[in-house]
């Protein structure tokens, strides 16, 4: 429960007044947020922060997560509860009638680690606090202490992890498949009537597997070999019932699970719309501060704005036409270790200082099975 646990921080608030009659409020509100029972929270410290001027409380709690034969699952991740609270800060506010301001820093997001070594967040307990008491609540807190050590993360060598291993140097991609190296492991790319982690699933001679077909679709073998998915209604992709599509209103938004802090990757993904203006990709920090990288289209051009610091950078590559105009355009967001770089031509390829893009312009390619 506690290593599941986040830390929130209040504005005007003190302990007394967060006790009583607050406490109460502030459960009912977590449990909104989460779709939770309010007995599913669980409060098990009240402290003032002494680092800044004013009043300001940190609350620090866990949650359990709805479902299971008790009416429990298990406890909500630490990551996905920071999620949770901040995307839906203004419903907790109006429940609880109380503000919650954006998040203080992880002490790992300030890179205390050198090289490619990975900073691990530790968090220890310290249950001798004495108790607080208000007119009707008496609570013993147990008071989170935070710290952090270094190690070398997965895919990474050497006496400060300054060297990556290339994990597609045995060759893993099975059939001609190409291996694509990432952080920590690799991808393969199969070729056409393959599929399989290593491409090891012939399609068209093979047999049903488990797992073959994606997000429900049914495998039925072939009388001359092979097997073919049956998908579910939807928008379900062939052959192997992949979800590669998801389309929305205006006004609403798709959240995924943030990137965490990592020292190169790509973001690859196409879209078609006709709006002029239009946020198509964020991450950033729940502070609302330093690092980030907004991907949008403004007045039909695509535009990335990105931050690794206290100064924010925009480039606005120029795309005759805009990409306003219902067709499918793909997008590369290449980021490197804070590498140094240069502009270079018109081709559509940025290269800068922290970050690489490009767009791709191509139509996408419309099947249809007869």
């Amino acid at each position: 429960m506690l290593t599941n646990s986040i830390t929130v921080r209040l504005e005007n608030m003190s302990q007394e007044r967060f006790l009583s009659p607050l406490l109460s409020r502030f459960l009912e509100g977590v449990a909104a947020v989460l779709s939770t029972k309010r007995e599913a929270v669980f409060v098990f410290n009240i402290q003032n922060d002494t680092d800044v001027q004013g009043s300001i409380l940190n609350v620090t709690f866990s949650a359990l997560q709805p479902g299971g034969a008790s009416g429990y699952g298990a406890f909500f991740p630490s990551e996905e509860l920071q999620e949770q609270i901040y995307l839906n800060r203004t419903l907790l506010r109006m429940i609880s009638s109380q503000e919650v301001l954006p998040f203080d820093d992880n002490i790992c997001l300030r890179e205390p680690c050198e090289n490619y070594m990975k900073c691990v967040s530790v968090l220890k307990f310290d249950s001798s606090p004495p108790f607080i008491a208000s007119d009707t609540v008496l609570f013993r807190p147990i008071h989170p202490i935070n710290g952090l050590r270094c190690r070398c993360p997965l895919g990474f060598t050497g006496d400060y992890c300054e060297t990556e291993i290339d994990l597609c140097y045995s060759g893993p991609c099975k059939n001609n498949g190409r291996c694509r190296s990432r952080e920590g492991g690799y991808t393969c790319e199969c070729m056409e009537d393959f599929t399989g982690e290593h491409c090891e699933v012939n399609a068209s001679s093979g047999r049903c597997e488990p797992g073959v077909c994606k997000n429900g679709g049914q495998c039925v073998n072939r009388l001359a070999g092979g097997f073919m998915c049956q998908c579910s209604p939807g928008e379900f992709e062939k052959p192997y019932c992949e979800m590669t599509t998801r389309s929305f209103p205006g006004q609403s938004f798709i959240t995924f699970r943030g990137l965490r802090q990592r020292f190169h990757f790509t973001v690859s993904f196409t879209f078609a719309t006709r709006e002029r203006n239009a946020l198509l990709l964020y991450n950033g920090r729940f502070n609302e501060k330093h690092d980030f990288i907004a991907l949008e289209i403004i007045d039909e051009q695509v535009q990335l704005t990105f931050s690794g610091g206290e100064t924010k950078t925009t480039v606005s590559p120029y795309i005759p036409g805009g990409v306003s105009d219902g067709q499918w355009h793909s997008v590369q967001l290449h980021y490197y270790n804070k590498g140094g770089g240069s502009l270079v031509d018109s081709t559509g390829a940025l290269r800068l200082p922290l970050y690489t893009v490009w767009l791709e312009l191509n139509q996408k390619e419309v099947t249809s099975d007869l």
